[in-house]
């Protein structure tokens, strides 16, 4: 539709004297779509703005002297607010009747020091300026001089804005792509589809800039009150949803883990294993086999236990955990055994399918859909492989220390005879 507008003005327009656009109901709409979105990110914007003021200002920061030219804008527009939205009149709606631009340009101001400089040739050239000046229109040098005698503290964006802002140059460009954009749409301006895309893209882009420094804000200024509240909300939810869960695995008579369950059933595989290698070692006097590292719920693979001997790694035990705690979903703990020199012992996997069930009208209750199950039979082959590992290192020593034994037999045999040829 709007490319065969488009088509019929110009078209027209080379005909004609001047084609003159009255009204656009195309453009309206799209206007329309395009402006909820910046009114919601200016008022986003105010928030923020409006969070970080009175977070270092106090509830009365625009009453600095700093600020007057904002606290004149206030007083001007804050009656018609008021009595044009009855309801609000009581709360303090400062900042909605400042426009953007004027709010924007008070928080990137500077702050100066309460007193001037007190040498006595600066009082000397204030008191000739306040007293020499006898026309309105030369006030302004006068203020202008009487201003430049305080020292700069700090400017106010730099210090308290930019910390929550992650990339205040892309920040500063969207901004100004945002209010040209605000003053386009609210003075009904005319727009067509690509201008709506462009505005909406860079509006997203705008808010998301807003709702990271808000996130960092929040994060750094939380009071005691605040995390106690939001603690108190997650722990309410967590008892719900235990709650919920209880009702379900009771109907059904199923167990939907979630991960910490899941990865406690994989670490008592990986006890009951260790628990028959060191059995098997308690009394070996060569071999010995160190203490257990607890699995953890990482993807990274985990070295759990090694068997050595004197300095010596003979054999490392390794656990790599992929857990899934969706009802229904299959968890996998694979374990590893390898010996000296990469030498592959065993490579098994063990298997936890989640629970699963679903609310059946028919029996008013939750019904079954899979059933929870843990597939540990590979724990046994894991421990066969290393028992078989350890009785053939266990052969080599004997082996090696009987042909030391014959060796040490054989010089013993050859040094007494030696000894009796020469006596």
């Amino acid at each position: 539709m709007e490319k065969l507008k488009l088509a019929i003005k110009n078209s027209m327009v080379r005909d004609w004297y001047k084609c003159v656009w009255i009204s656009d109901r195309q453009s309206l709409w799209l206007s329309r779509e395009v402006y909820s979105e910046i009114y919601m990110a200016e008022n986003e914007l105010r928030a923020f703005v409006s969070k970080v003021m009175i977070d270092n200002f106090g509830a009365e920061w625009h009453d600095r002297p700093e600020f007057s030219k904002l606290s004149a804008s206030i007083e001007l527009n804050a009656d018609n607010v008021k009595r044009n939205v009855p309801n609000f009149a009581n709360i303090d709606v400062n900042l909605y009747t400042v426009t953007l631009e004027g709010l924007m340009d008070t928080v990137q101001s500077d702050i100066y020091t309460d007193a001037m400089s007190s040498d006595s040739e600066v009082q000397k050239r204030i008191k000739s300026k306040i007293f020499s000046t006898t026309q309105l229109d030369k006030m302004k040098s006068a203020l202008d001089f009487l201003r430049n005698q305080y020292t700069k503290k700090y400017n106010i964006w730099d210090k308290f804005f930019i910390p929550f802002i992650d990339k205040p140059e892309e920040f500063q460009t969207s901004l100004t792509s945002f209010i040209a954009n605000r003053n386009h749409v609210a003075h009904n301006k005319l727009l067509d589809y690509s201008a709506k895309e462009k505005m909406l893209y860079d509006t997203h882009a705008f808010r998301g800039y807003i709702k990271e420094a808000v996130r960092k804000f929040d994060s750094e200024n939380r009071s005691e009150e605040v995390e106690e509240t939001l603690q108190a909300i997650e722990d309410q939810k967590e008892y719900e949803r235990e709650a919920h869960l209880e009702i379900v695995q009771s109907e059904a008579g199923i167990s939907i883990r979630d991960r910490k369950k899941i990865l406690a059933l994989f670490r008592e595989v990986i006890r009951d294993i260790y628990r028959d290698i060191h059995e098997i070692l308690y009394f070996n006097e060569v071999l010995d086999v160190n203490e257990i590292n607890s699995l953890k719920d990482e993807m990274d693979e985990q070295l759990l236990f090694t068997i050595f001997n004197g300095r010596q790694e003979l054999l490392n035990v390794y656990g790599l955990v992929d857990i899934d705690d969706s009802e229904g979903a299959t968890s996998v703990l694979k374990i590893s055994v390898v010996g000296g020199n990469d030498e592959d012992v065993a490579t098994e996997s063990i298997e936890y399918v989640n629970g699963e069930a679903e609310y059946n009208l028919e029996q008013t209750s939750y019904m079954p859909v899979v059933k929870d199950s843990l597939d540990d039979g590979n724990k046994e082959a894991v421990k066969e492989a290393v028992n078989e590992f350890v009785l053939r290192i266990m052969d080599d020593c004997e082996t090696m220390g009987y042909s030391e034994e014959r060796r040490a037999e054989e010089d013993w045999d050859a040094d007494a005879a030696d000894i009796l040829e020469n006596r």
